[in-house]
């Protein structure tokens, strides 16, 4: 009942009274809002001119550069490992040393090792060292004028050679191909040149047995293939070639099948082997140039009498000692045989 009573008056406040308060409190927060945004931009202008002062003032700090080396001496061949960066200790302005921070990706600095003077560690080692200071100047010509080198670490560059020799070598090629239904390889992989001549030190050649070809995959082969594929590198290692080609023939097959005589060898003088049946079965996959090629007289099958003499056999095995190495799959039957001796 009271609360009825005093609705009146407090919808009175409200529109009377409340309702003034509050537009005062939204000027004054209109004016607070005003007068931050006029704070902060003349900060962020302040931050930005006190930002382009402090790049145009010189510092000094350190910058690791990556180095690529090149033209080693003709006679010798690095073995020992060299440091991939160098640590350059630099003075310039700000915003030059903020350019070089930024940088993803800085372009290796260049060490020409044949325009220095290489030193001798002692009379009787493959050592030699390059002090770093040598190739100040030239490090600063690739880096530009815009900065100051003071320092470079390591301040000396040691390089362990060896003596190079040479020597042929045959290559391998590395391919790995699918073929397509019915369709194999017809003959031998052909590699032009075959050998190659590696360079190297003396340890590592005298242990290389063969060189490599860089991987090749194929799938669905249905045809010859002929393609030129790079050597794999090996660490210490100079080639003659740089790529070989690779022929490799590939030939529609077709299977077929053809009876060889079963030979009987090593049946003493006086006794007589007899094996039934005296005919095998062979069954093959021959290309079609070379389907009408196959004749009996490629194929060797035999028995061996001597196998009698140290085991107890009931059959004989069949051994197929020769075949047309154009063919692929080959299979025969019978691997056994039944046999009676006589004399």
């Amino acid at each position: 009942m009271l609360w009825i009573l005093l609705m009146p008056i407090l919808t009175g406040l409200d529109t009377g009274l409340i309702r003034p308060f509050t537009k005062l409190a939204r000027r004054d927060k209109d004016r607070f809002n005003k007068k931050l945004l006029i704070f902060v931009f003349f900060l962020l202008l302040s931050a930005v001119f006190w930002f382009l002062s402090m790049l145009n003032r010189e510092y000094t700090t350190d910058l690791s550069y990556p180095v690529r080396y090149t033209n080693f001496p003709d006679d010798k061949v690095l073995v020992g490992e060299l440091p991939a960066s160098l640590t350059l200790n630099v003075s310039g302005y700000g915003y030059t040393l903020l350019k070089y921070r930024l940088s993803r990706q800085l372009l290796p600095i260049i060490f020409d090792v044949n325009s220095f003077s290489l030193n001798r560690v002692s009379d009787e080692s493959d050592s030699f060292f390059i002090l770093s200071s040598v190739a100040k100047n030239k490090i600063s010509d690739q880096l530009g004028g815009d900065l100051e080198i003071n320092e470079i670490t390591p301040d000396t560059l040691f390089f362990e050679f060896s003596e190079v020799i040479s020597r042929n070598v045959p290559v391998e090629p590395h391919l790995t191909l699918e073929f397509r239904k019915q369709y194999m390889q017809s003959g031998q992989v052909q590699v032009y040149p075959d050998t190659v001549t590696v360079s190297g030190p003396e340890s590592v050649i005298d242990t290389l047995e063969r060189v490599f070809t860089q991987e090749v995959i194929r799938r669905q082969v249905d045809r010859t293939l002929e393609v030129d594929i790079p050597l794999l590198e090996k660490e210490y290692l100079r080639f003659s070639e740089q790529e070989v080609r690779v022929t490799f023939p590939v030939e529609q097959f077709t299977e077929a099948s053809i009876n060889v005589q079963i030979e009987t060898v090593n049946v003493p003088e006086g006794f007589v082997l007899k094996i039934f049946p005296s005919e095998a079965r062979v069954s093959y996959l021959v290309p079609l140039s070379y389907y009408e090629k196959v004749r009996q007289q490629q194929f060797y099958a035999f028995v061996d009498y001597e196998m009698l003499m140290n085991e107890e056999l009931r059959r004989l095995p069949v051994t197929m000692s020769r075949y047309p190495e154009f063919i692929r799959g080959m299979r025969f039957t019978p691997q056994t045989v039944d046999f009676i001796i006589e004399k």
